[in-house]
């Protein structure tokens, strides 16, 4: 890989000058235009010099002592100021907010400038990863707007619109391969060593390193870095030992061996590198190197990104698609062998912020239909690409999550049991787990009833096992890919699975959702509702985009049954149910996910029930089935879960081909002989 580190390196050198040169100008021009082209191009000339102060911050080395000539923290409240939420000062009046840039552009003008304003957001990142030539092309694009601005001055007539969208997608389209392989190559290339560095080297006692990231630092992650300053150094080494142990689970529980690879790529908050510093050295110790991303903060404004989820859609057609697809196979091509000795991924995550309720603008850009179905084909076709070269069926992951100190006063003590949770006794669960399997095992369907005025009524219809004695419909999941432990999951059949799916309160995809109602014919999503706004069509709409899209409707994928009461009696104890995450709550109850099975891209693959060796049976769906005469549309690309937690919950039942059912669920407690341990914790809330 040194040689296309060396090709992107040139590239880089070749186009700082002109970066140099061209923000010199800008820093020295005068913008004489009348208001509003006057006050956005101001905005946007703000941005582009906090930029290059953060350039002069990060190039000042980890170990240097010279002192610095401004504060970080300073400079991230100014470079950041026009996204506060909430205040009049901040996005309220920022021409990335696309109700202020209609208002002062019109429609057709607004939206394209608001667009631009939010590429120019993107600057720090740019400049980490030493893209001068995307710098140079946008510090050139904004000399020539303002000089076609110019033309108008003195009157309030808009830019030249046709000028103006022409100089704006040639600077977004340009050089597209180039770009598109520079962005696979900060993903997967060891080479790159921006973030890594950071953890390994930086002075953690000095909280000035965060602001190195280049992205939005929280109250909450300087409180998180303060708080691992003093956890307990033995206790970090025993959790970065239990995560790469479960990671090593990961891939002997599906018979395949890390051993062929050599890269992991690791994922942190921001304000955890202890811990990374810990998780890469224990990677080391097993013959692998991290890979470490741009840590996981959270987002200043939810609402600003909310805005531009489909800005795309100014210029998604067919010329780009086809032009974005060339480059993106030219770039995993380019990478092949290097994706190839991909591990899979590490992945810490926080739980605790408030969930996210957006408000549906009509101002912000919408994809049409044509632009949905092209974005449907090309998700499809890349994806396909990817695994052409990254082998999925040889990669594993683990997921683990931790409380923000955003969660509230209760911090360290939720802390603590999470860590406690998390570190369960895989093997004790999968005891207990593989007694509801026996059972589930004999069931035709599964029924899931809802209790009180939750209005669930699912059948879920399982694969027939044509050899009971050596196949099996469930998986045993502890705690491996997936942490903490507790669940029992299936792929379940799409024809014969009917019913609604309703859930009050919960937060899929970082979005609240109230009373969220999901019928299934045959296995497939009919109908939909949910009541976070006023009418039935906004409603509907809001699940279409942040549920469906890019499709028109989804399969389930996945059946499970959540066994971790312990969990949900936390839940409970400290009344956090509604901020957990999806990778506990699913732990919680049972739950469904809409999408793509478990097994997507591996269904040729054999897999096998870890505590008795019986062989899963249950891999594919009849969508999946469809890989080999039609892969575009045997995937979805989506994995969504769903779940239901214990208190809506009435019963579970397995039903027999002759008709005779078993509990294992009754009255929201568990009624399998032997798994009554699990029932401990629920009984403890009761009281």
């Amino acid at each position: 890989m040194t040689a296309i580190k060396t090709k992107l390196d040139k590239w880089a050198q070749k186009d700082k000058d002109k970066w140099i040169c061209t923000l010199k100008q800008i820093k020295s021009m005068k913008i004489t235009l009348v208001n509003p082209l006057k006050d956005y191009f101001t905005s946007i000339k703000e941005i582009i010099t906090m930029a290059d102060e953060f350039e002069q911050f990060i190039n000042t080395g980890l170990k240097s002592r010279k002192p610095l000539s401004f504060n970080p923290k300073k400079l991230q409240e100014r470079f950041y100021a026009d996204l506060f939420p909430n205040n009049p000062k901040g996005y309220v009046s920022c021409y990335g907010n696309p109700d202020k840039a209609i208002k002062e552009f019109g429609k057709k003008h607004g939206q394209l400038l608001c667009l631009l304003y939010t590429e120019y957001r993107k600057y720090r990142f740019y400049i980490i990863q030493r893209r001068y030539t995307v710098l140079a092309r946008f510090n050139e694009l904004y000399l020539n707007l303002v000089a076609l601005s110019a033309q108008s001055l003195g009157k309030r007539r808009l830019l030249d619109y046709d000028k103006c969208y022409t100089l704006i997608m040639k600077a977004l389209n340009h050089d597209m391969d180039r770009q598109q392989l520079w962005s696979m190559y900060w993903r997967f290339n060891p080479e790159q060593d921006y973030y890594k560095n950071i953890i390994l080297n930086a002075d953690l006692k000095d909280f000035n390193y965060l602001y190195r990231y280049g992205v939005f630092i929280s109250e909450y992650d300087l409180r998180m870095a303060q708080y691992m300053q003093k956890y307990p150094e033995n206790n970090l080494k025993k959790l970065s030992s239990y995560i790469v142990k479960s990671y090593q689970d990961g891939f002997e529980r599906g018979l395949r061996s890390y051993k062929t690879k050599k890269y992991v790529s690791l994922i942190l908050p921001a304000g955890m590198e202890r811990l990374g510093r810990l998780l890469i050295k224990d990677l080391q110790k097993i013959g692998l190197e991290a890979i470490v991303a741009c840590p996981l903060t959270q987002s200043l404004n939810k609402q600003y990104d909310y805005d531009h989820r489909f800005d795309m859609a100014l210029y998604y057609d067919n010329s780009y698609v086809e032009q974005t697809l060339s480059a993106y196979d030219k770039s995993v091509t380019a990478l092949s062998k290097l994706l190839g000795l991909q591990a899979g991924p590490i992945y810490v995550e926080l739980f605790g912020e408030e969930p996210f309720a957006p408000s549906d603008k009509e101002s912000a850009l919408k994809l049409s239909d044509d632009q949905l179905q092209l974005r449907r084909t090309a998700g499809s076709k890349t994806s396909q690409m990817f695994y052409n070269h990254y082998k999925q069926q040889e990669t594993s992951f683990c997921i683990i999550a931790f409380p923000s100190p955003e969660i509230g006063g209760k911090f360290e003590r939720i802390f603590d049991d999470t860590v406690k949770l998390n570190m369960l006794d895989s093997m004790k669960y999968a005891a207990l787990q593989q007694k509801l399997i026996d059972v589930l095992d004999t069931a035709e369907y599964v029924h899931v009833k809802g209790k009180g005025s939750n209005e669930t009524d699912i059948k879920v219809k399982l694969h027939k096992l044509k050899n009971p004695n050596k196949e099996t419909n469930f998986e045993n999941c502890v705690a491996d890919v997936n942490i903490p432990v507790g669940e029992v999951f299936t792929s379940p059949l799409l024809k014969g699975t009917n019913g609604t799916l309703h859930v009050k309160d919960i937060y899929l995809r970082n979005l609240r959702f109230k009373n969220l109602k999901l019928t299934f014919k045959d296995g497939m999503i009919s109908d939909y509702s949910c009541a976070n706004f006023k009418t039935k069509e906004v409603n509907r709409k809001y699940i279409e985009e942040n549920l469906l899209m890019p499709h028109k409707t989804l399969p389930i994928g996945e059946f499970a049954i959540g066994t971790n009461t312990l969990a949900y009696q936390m839940s409970k104890k400290y009344d956090i149910m509604q901020l957990l995450p999806i990778l506990i709550i699913e732990k919680m109850g049972p739950h469904f996910a809409i999408g793509d099975t478990c097994y997507s891209r591996e269904e040729d693959f054999d897999h096998f029930n870890f505590v008795n060796g019986k062989k899963l049976i249950a891999v594919e769906n009849e969508k999946s089935a469809l890989r080999k005469k039609d892969p575009l549309n045997a995937y979805t690309q989506v994995h969504t879960d769903i779940t239901l937690p214990y208190e809506m919950l009435q019963s579970i039942t397995a039903v027999r081909p002759d008709g005779s059912k078993a509990y294992i669920i009754k009255n929201g407690l568990f009624a399998v002989p032997g798994t009554e341990e699990l029932n401990i914790p629920l009984r403890n809330i009761k009281k």
